[in-house]
């Protein structure tokens, strides 16, 4: 499970698509939330997030979660607590749960009009548009920021800057860039 040139100690996030009957969309958003709470309890746990279906006559849910090392993730995935809750789910859904692990910067490179996550963009490529889009944030946003708090500590500012500008990065930032380099970061998706 652990990926060629991994470090046991970096964070890693775990990508879970399942596809729902539609008769059980209420059923399966309630296995959720408790299935989150049994996560919760596992060492080095992170955070869960859920995307829902936009079409909700296609509906796929990817459930994103993120763990502190490998191991860690590693002893969830193969615990028998996600076994049972995995079991309760199974009428729930229709055919097999696609699962794929990320490190690092990865999931801001997932095509979010993709039902299957797509093969790992090169790291360099990442690098130059996390940085391409990064750069140009940071510096509008902590020199406006510097403006309005005038007088504040440099940490406390960067901090401020670091906890606005990640989420703007993970939730809108990030995903433009990936559509408009999708060219560039999957070269042989272009001609679908």
């Amino acid at each position: 499970m652990e990926q060629k040139g991994q470090s046991s100690s970096d964070p890693v996030t775990a990508l879970i698509v399942r596809y729902v009957r539609m008769e059980r969309i209420k059923d399966f958003e309630e296995w959720a939330l408790e299935m989150n709470q049994v996560v919760k309890g596992f060492k080095g746990y992170l955070g869960t997030d859920i995307i829902r279906p936009r079409d909700h006559s296609h509906p796929e849910y990817v459930i994103v979660v993120r763990f502190d090392k490998y191991e860690n993730l590693k002893s969830f995935m193969e615990s028998t607590q996600r076994e049972e809750w995995l079991k309760k789910s199974e009428e729930m859904t229709v055919g097999k749960m696609y699962v794929q692990e990320a490190q690092g910067f990865t999931p801001w490179f997932v095509l979010p009009d993709f039902s299957l996550p797509l093969v790992t963009p090169q790291k360099y490529k990442m690098a130059l548009l996390t940085i391409l889009a990064l750069y140009p944030s940071l510096l509008i946003l902590s020199t406006l920021l510097s403006y309005l708090f005038h007088g504040w500590p440099r940490p406390l500012l960067m901090l401020l800057t670091v906890l606005i500008l990640v989420p703007i990065m993970t939730y809108y930032i990030m995903p433009l860039i990936t559509r408009l380099f999708r060219f560039w970061l999957y070269p042989k998706d272009t001609a679908s």
